[in-house]
């Protein structure tokens, strides 16, 4: 089972493009950091957050777009999408870690003295809960900012996996359809 340089190629460019939004949410830690003025960073981390998932939203049916015209294999396709989930994934645990490095009330549940490695584990972990929808957390959610972070994750989520992961094959053949002149 070989995958294909066009899907290999399409890895490293979307990996390149999350490495860019890993980059944002780590500049909002620096600008709290500086104390930066004139903007709540909360309010930035809300703002970034949605507009990224709205990047996920058009990117992950833009590629299923993009793959109907070619013969993508289904694996390959999967290959995809299991990157740019782990990306997602990483994403968010990232944006929980700025949320709470600017407001620690925003959390509750974290062991207390953990280190920024070990919160970072803790959220990736919190992340990787809510995108696949296990429910086994620790980790609750205590201002409404994190809420709506946590909200805007399970909606990414259930667009990846109910709309793409599990009706590609449907999608493929309804966009691969010409329509009649």
């Amino acid at each position: 089972m070989t995958i294909d340089k066009f899907i290999i190629k399409n890895i490293v460019k979307s990996l390149i493009e999350y490495s860019v939004l890993i980059a944002f949410g780590l500049l909002v830690i620096y600008l709290d950091e500086i104390e930066f003025s004139g903007v709540n960073i909360t309010y930035l981390i809300i703002f970034l957050t949605s507009m990224k998932s709205v990047y996920f939203f058009i990117k992950g049916f833009k590629k299923i777009s993009e793959f109907s015209d070619l013969e993508v294999r289904y694996y390959e396709f999967l290959v995809f999408i299991a990157v740019n989930i782990s990306m997602i994934i990483v994403s968010f645990g990232i944006d929980y870690f700025c949320l709470f490095r600017i407001d620690p009330n925003s959390f509750s549940g974290l062991p207390v003295g953990a280190t920024n490695v070990g919160l970072s584990f803790k959220f990736f972990y919190f992340s990787l809960m809510i995108f696949t929808n296990i429910g086994i957390i620790k980790i609750i959610p205590e201002t409404t900012e994190s809420e709506i972070l946590v909200i805007l994750e399970a909606i990414v989520s259930f667009i990846t996996i109910i709309f793409v992961l599990s009706d590609f094959l449907s999608l493929k053949e309804s966009l691969s359809r010409k329509t009649p002149s």
